[in-house]
């Protein structure tokens, strides 16, 4: 999620995140950064797990800037994925996506 296309979303992400991250400085200015969300989906609807921010232009190739999983959903592996997803680069993704949507069904 584009934090300049989305920007009401993501500062209120960011601002529920700064209930359980208490060093989270950043939570108006969401304009630079590229949210990628996990969520849980059941029969009751979507649910936050957890989410990353990433700068879109970062002179240092980070690969995260923020991180958190939810705490009832730590330390049951999203966390790491979270992590392992973050390491992909947009290009990568974008490869991933075309790859699926081009395939036909088997």
């Amino acid at each position: 999620m584009d934090g300049n296309t989305n920007k009401i979303y993501c500062q209120n992400l960011c601002l529920l995140v700064k209930l359980f991250l208490d060093h989270k400085t950043l939570y108006y200015d969401v304009e630079p950064f590229i949210f990628y969300i996990l969520t849980k989906n059941d029969e009751k609807g979507s649910h936050l797990v957890g989410y990353f921010s990433k700068e879109k232009h970062c002179a240092q190739k980070y690969n995260v800037s923020c991180i958190m999983t939810m705490p009832h959903y730590q330390r049951k592996g999203y966390g790491r994925l979270l992590i392992d997803f973050s390491k992909w680069s947009t290009h990568e993704l974008y490869l991933v996506k075309t790859e699926y949507l081009i395939q036909s069904p088997q």
